[in-house]
């Protein structure tokens, strides 16, 4: 009996034991679990540079028994500069604005009138679904927005490589386009008081003097406040041109129906315009950094943000490209500023105004071209300054020069906007984006990846139509 009792006894204190192992089993996996989730929003709140949630973390943490799980590291990178609302829509403007608003008319006139009202509502609608739609993916898997990193956790290095790539071509053709644009611009001004300048000197010396300065700025907060003066100058090319527009209509009348194409002349005329409608608000590569800078990061603020500077663009892009194609009409050019006479006081703040805005829309432009080849070439953040001197001024002056060299060889501005409309836009705001998506989300419904393959189809059908269109123009 007593052997008996001490057996029970011994299988009660093992059943005890056991019971006791597996609730320490399971208190650790919990802590594994808890870990994880924290090291997962860690990561997130290291990309948003969200020093609240930071400190919340820590504390929570430490809870769970984990005493260092967050470097501090996150701490330092808080004290980098970030960007208030106003700040951000004004740098995301500067994105749109530029030499784009010149060729907005003469799209207008390929497109024709109706058409083209269309057109604009749907690229803003588009681009800024898909800018909103990427910078969710990075968040969804890791990635920092303000680099390429999205690229290389959908497809891996190629899939980085390949977004760089195309990140650095959209900033770059329109670092170009702004190239010609400032000749352009200088030359109506010294055209004043009589001297005619070789164009080709011209633009080198723009290039020199205007453009290449303010590229070596590297502080965003800075580059805000130069983002409030490029603004201002669109404003009052805007103002100018309008009240020349309104004043000629005044003037002759409202133009005879006949003469204003409501509808394209022809398809492929249709299919010309388009890329340049596509572009004009595709933002995709530089708003990535501006959104990822900003000091309040919840999702309903960057909406606001991005859903302001949408709003403004297309609101000024649609006032200047249809007064100015219901005045020229058929005569649009490219750059619609060359329709203007040159000695009209009008024309004249114009060009001014100009100059101010594509000398610092250039260097606005340049960011995403420096962060994005920084990060691959150096696998440094510049978004966060992470570049070394001899790295970032290096680099800078290679893209600066590359610049001129093509501007040189093109100098047609309505062709460099197509261009860059055509092969780069659409693969960064609808291709990419839509390829992102779907490869790394992993809880979507039927009805989102339906949303995500169509994007990515219309982005294609669009690549080849407009390219092709071009080559046959």
């Amino acid at each position: 009996m007593r052997k008996g009792s001490e057996l029970s006894q011994g299988s009660a204190s093992s059943g005890k034991f056991k019971s006791v192992v597996k609730k320490v089993q399971l208190g650790n996996r919990f802590i594994k679990s808890v870990k994880q989730d924290v090291e997962l929003h860690s990561l997130h709140a290291k990309m948003f540079n969200a020093k609240s949630v930071t400190s919340s973390l820590k504390t929570f943490a430490t809870s769970v028994g984990m005493h260092t799980p967050i470097k501090e590291e996150e701490e330092v990178e808080d004290a980098t500069p970030k960007q208030t609302n106003m700040e951000a829509v004004i740098n995301l403007l500067n994105n749109c604005l530029g030499s784009g608003m010149l060729g907005v008319a003469f799209s207008i006139k390929k497109a024709g009138v109706v058409p083209s009202i269309f057109l604009m509502i749907c690229s803003m609608l588009l681009n800024r679904s898909t800018l909103l739609l990427n910078l969710r993916t990075c968040l969804a898997s890791g990635a920092d927005p303000a680099t390429a990193d999205i690229g290389e956790k959908a497809f891996g290095k190629a899939g980085k490589m390949f977004t760089v790539l195309l990140f650095t071509l959209l900033g770059f053709f329109c670092m170009v386009s702004y190239v010609d644009a400032s000749a352009d611009a200088v030359g109506g001004i010294l055209a004043l008081v009589g001297r005619e300048v070789d164009h080709t000197v011209l633009l080198v010396a723009c290039w020199l003097f205007l453009l290449v300065p303010p590229t070596f700025m590297r502080s965003m907060k800075m580059i805000a406040l130069l983002s409030l003066v490029a603004f201002v100058g669109g404003c009052v090319m805007l103002v100018c041109v309008m009240i020349y527009c309104g004043t000629h209509i005044a003037k002759s009348g409202f133009p005879a129906m006949g003469d204003v194409d409501w509808m394209p002349p022809s398809i492929g005329s249709f299919f010309q315009a388009l890329p340049i409608f596509l572009l004009i608000f595709s933002i995709q590569a530089g708003g990535g950094v501006v959104l990822a800078t900003l000091e309040d990061t919840r999702e309903e603020n960057v909406t606001k943000v991005t859903n302001w500077a949408f709003a403004i663009a297309l609101t000024m892009d649609f006032l200047m490209g249809f007064s100015c194609y219901f005045v020229f009409l058929r005569e649009t050019k490219g750059d619609v500023l060359n329709n203007m006479p040159s000695d009209n006081p009008l024309a004249i703040i114009s060009r001014f105004a100009l100059v101010d805005l594509v000398v610092l829309s250039y260097m606005i432009m340049a960011i995403p071209c420096k962060v994005s080849m920084i990060d691959m070439l150096f696998g440094k953040n510049e978004a966060q300054n992470e570049a070394s001197a001899v790295e970032f001024y290096g680099f800078n002056i290679a893209l600066n020069i590359a610049a001129l060299l093509f501007a040189l060889a093109v100098s047609d501005l309505a062709l460099i906007l197509s261009i860059n409309g055509a092969l780069v836009t659409n693969l960064v705001a609808f291709i990419l984006p839509a390829s992102f998506y779907l490869k790394v989300s992993t809880d979507l419904t039927g009805c989102q990846k339906l949303a995500g393959v169509l994007l990515g189809v219309f982005g294609m059908f669009s690549l080849v139509l407009c390219s092709s269109m071009i080559r046959a123009g």
